[in-house]
């Protein structure tokens, strides 16, 4: 009976979310405002779409609130910190991130540079979605690194006196994932790829350095070969999206000086990666 009756409860729950949510007919909305509101309310639609998916019903729901309000052109700005509870050490960043979108948004972002201050506001509010949750490190670096790039475009549009590309600081270190025993490209690789080609048309780097890894399980000269796999797909995905291969520098670590220092053996999924970063210097 106990058993029935808490399938009956999570039955109900699961409906009752569906039922509040609704994220095909919130992306249908008609857009009300501008076109920062309109990429906003598809960038909160997509984010609403991506936790339903995974199960988190309240943050779907959140997204999804989020959506309808820009479509409406009522926008509130990116969250705030204190609504979400972040790790220990996290919030110094996310904080000094916020005043920087806030201040490129104040400064005429949203029309000098619609698409990508929305992508920007919304990817802002992944990356703390993701740190309060806490469990995968993928995502978390992914939000972070989609914010920077797009508040980079941002900040490009709105300085009416750019210095020079060679004095501009890089953007932070892009990290490609791959799943186990994998070099494919699935759709959130391919996302990072694609905003790396965005911000190498903005920041047009001296050099890209490309550094493969290949977590600890299993032989060391077989992950060697993995992560020369992974590398030369992301090559291929780069000059694909227009940048040029003399610009690429690639190094092949495979399960030495792995980002996350595990022993011998183990299979983690923050080694399964290629470190992208752009260089101001050959």
């Amino acid at each position: 009976m106990k058993a029935k009756l808490l399938a009956v409860v999570s039955a109900a729950a699961f409906l009752s979310a569906c039922a509040n949510m609704n994220i095909p007919g919130v992306r249908e909305m008609a857009d009300e405002g501008s076109a920062f509101d309109a990429a906003l309310h598809q960038n909160y639609a997509d984010l609403a779409q991506a936790e339903y998916d995974e199960a988190d019903w309240a943050d779907a729901r959140y997204f999804t609130s989020r959506a309808k309000m820009a479509a409406m052109s009522q926008d509130t700005g990116p969250q705030m910190i204190s609504e979400r509870s972040l790790p220990e050490g996290s919030t110094g960043e996310v904080e000094v991130a916020r005043s920087d979108l806030l201040a490129a948004l104040d400064a005429g972002g949203r029309e000098k540079a619609a698409t990508a201050a929305a992508r920007a506001q919304a990817s802002f509010d992944c990356w703390l979605q993701e740190l309060e949750e806490n469990i995968q490190q993928e995502d978390i670096d992914n939000c972070r690194a989609a914010f920077y790039q797009a508040l980079a475009i941002v900040q490009a549009e709105i300085d009416t006196a750019p210095a020079p590309v060679a004095a501009m600081a890089m953007p932070v270190p892009m990290n490609v994932y791959f799943g186990f025993d994998s070099a494919t490209i699935d759709g959130k690789a391919m996302s990072v790829i694609n905003g790396i080609v965005e911000a190498y048309g903005k920041y047009d780097p001296a050099a890209i350095s490309l550094v493969a890894y290949a977590d600890r399980a299993g032989d060391a000269m077989y992950n060697d070969i993995l992560a020369k796999s992974r590398v030369d797909a992301v090559v291929k995905a780069l000059r694909d999206g227009g940048v040029p291969a003399s610009k690429l520098a690639i190094s092949i670590s495979g399960e030495a000086n792995v980002p996350v220092a595990t022993e011998d053996g183990v299979a983690e999924q923050g080694n399964r990666v290629v470190v992208v970063t752009f260089k101001d210097s050959m």
